[in-house]
């Protein structure tokens, strides 16, 4: 989640002043100047799909760049979105919100037919003291989302009948993008206040028992600040992370070790504007597509939009390929 979240959390890093960017983005999609606060983009049956908060639901991208609603109707505020596309469906967070007047019912995971919007299955919270935020899924079909609210991480494994609590976090956490390792052994999950962690999938689906004993930050090279992240997605053996929780918003690459027990390297793609409170993304093939500006700075603490025309969502394509870059 953007930037609430980041204040909730209490956590406006200070930590580098920024530098020139890397690579230039490209612009993918442009929304209308309107109010709509989006949180997360994948790739649909047939175009992009992308997430609204503040209009609690799903747009489709056509091929013109015009935006037309899809899939569910009348549920809260979408957040986090994660394809399947070897299953043909679409996972989606939906969660009550102050920037969603609709705000009234527990959060749910949902499941959505990738080429026609409709619902397949829906997996609503034990009550009103959780927030779905970011979405993933494992090679498997295993999903997990994250519960900021709850200080959860869930998963729903193929074939079980609800999500179960993977890991319980402390009065600190804040759990928010995640991403599973290609054999599915492992998921690194992002913490706003303490930075990454990571959770051993070989051990079962038990859940952790992280007030107790919480997992170490997972280390990373002299100096390099790795809290304050919001999305994460793969990219063969190296993690994409999206820091908005910084002064200085980012897109990193992050070289892992074998086990994914420590961060080896940390390189900025793209560091300060055209960077807007950016969210999440999908890596497709050598590339992220991601949220580069949200909306987010466009809402007041009551939730309301400041203006009845902002300035519009973007979503960015940046390329991952080192030599592109000069």
């Amino acid at each position: 989640m953007g930037g609430w979240a980041a204040a909730a959390a209490g956590l406006v890093l200070a930590f580098g002043a920024g530098s020139a960017c890397a690579q230039t983005p490209e612009i993918v999609v442009t929304t209308p100047s309107e109010p709509l606060l989006i949180e997360s983009v994948a790739r649909g049956a047939d175009g992009l799909i992308l997430s609204s908060i503040h209009k609690a639901r799903l747009v489709r991208v056509g091929a013109d760049g015009a935006l037309t609603p899809f899939g569910p109707e009348g549920r809260q505020a979408m957040f986090g979105l994660a394809a399947d596309p070897a299953r043909g469906v679409l996972w989606v967070a939906s969660s009550p919100s102050p920037v969603d007047e609709r705000a009234d019912g527990p959060a749910e995971l949902i499941q959505i037919d990738a080429a026609t919007g409709a619902v397949r299955a829906a997996y609503a919270a034990d009550g009103l003291e959780h927030a779905y935020g970011d979405v993933a899924v494992g090679p498997d079909g295993t999903v997990f989302v994250a519960d900021s609210k709850g200080r959860r991480i869930l998963a729903l494994r193929p074939g079980a009948a609800n999500p179960e609590p993977l890991a319980v976090l402390s009065g600190q956490g804040s759990p928010q993008g995640m991403a599973v390792s290609a054999d599915g052994r492992w998921l690194v999950f992002a913490n706003y206040r303490s930075g990454l962690h990571r959770i051993d999938l070989s051990e079962g689906y038990a859940a952790r028992d992280f007030v107790s004993a919480p997992p170490p930050a997972l280390p990373g090279p002299e100096g390099a600040e790795l809290r304050g992240i919001d999305g994460l997605a793969r990219h063969g053996d190296h993690i994409i992370a999206i820091q908005n929780g910084t002064r200085t918003h980012r897109v990193l690459r992050l070289t892992l070790n074998a086990d994914w027990s420590a961060v080896t390297a940390r390189d900025p793609l793209i560091e300060g504007p055209p960077l807007e409170e950016p969210t999440t993304g999908f890596v497709e093939g050598d590339a992220l597509v991601f949220v580069s500006r949200s909306q987010w700075t466009d809402f007041g603490p009551d939730g309301r939009p400041t203006s009845a025309a902002p300035s519009p969502a973007v979503i960015s394509r940046l390329s991952l390929t080192p030599e592109t870059r000069p």
